[in-house]
């Protein structure tokens, strides 16, 4: 039901038949009904796009607070996990007999300004990942090295189990070039894959790209 505000010569909000009168902004307009039959079935490309969309939830459902922070200046108007969702959905699933997998090398925690390391690397020594970068130039010349902090994680390859996810969030300044991540409580065997990303630590929130660094098998820390 529509209700006239203001007397007779007033606004009009609501529904009256087809039509809904709406305000946005200060502005005043009408828009129909949408045509819904309501016990109609998805199509298959809806399908699709459905279990697309709650493959990549489960992907990012434990690295929340990872690409909250990665994407959090991504879009205007969209949080970094909605930011993160539409990315990696489109740039980073691919599809293999009806099945969906990541592509670990196009999968993003981050993205912002261009990388600020010209190489990085990685080893696993004594229940701990570590890993070691050289800062571009360019970067540091144009935005110092001292107030962008690491996120680097370590993202379980498929199959086994997300609480497994390991990692660290604004930790080593960029201009120490060494972050170490204790994999001491993961089992053994676990595949990780590795990524690299910087985060500025004044408060502005501005994130850089994250870059995949490769993958590794936990192996024992017993002697």
């Amino acid at each position: 039901m529509a209700r006239v505000k203001n007397g007779v010569n007033g606004t009009v909000s609501g529904k009256v038949g087809s039509s809904v009168f709406c305000k946005w902004k200060d502005i005043y307009y009408v828009r129909s009904l949408p045509r819904i039959k309501k016990k109609r079935k998805p199509t298959l490309g809806q399908q699709k796009n459905q279990s697309k969309f709650a493959f990549m939830q489960e992907s990012l459902s434990s690295i929340v607070r990872f690409v909250r922070l990665g994407f959090m200046q991504y879009a205007p108007n969209r949080t970094g996990h909605n930011s993160a969702m539409s990315y990696n959905l489109r740039e980073s699933v691919i599809v293999e007999n009806g099945c969906y997998r990541l592509d670990y090398e196009k999968f993003a925690i981050s993205r912002g300004l261009p990388s600020p390391v010209s190489s990085a690397e990685f080893h696993q020594e004594s229940g701990h990942i570590i890993i070691r970068w050289n800062v571009d130039d360019v970067f540091r010349q144009k935005y110092g090295d001292r107030m962008f902090r690491c996120i680097a994680l370590l993202y379980p390859d498929n199959g086994v189990d997300p609480t497994h996810t390991a990692g660290v969030l604004q930790d080593s300044y960029l201009e120490y070039c060494e972050q170490i991540i204790s994999i001491e409580q993961a089992p053994q065997d676990i595949v990780y894959h590795i990524y690299l990303a910087f985060l500025a630590s004044d408060g502005s929130n501005i994130s850089t790209d994250s870059i995949y660094l490769g993958k590794t098998v936990t192996a024992s820390t017993q002697v």
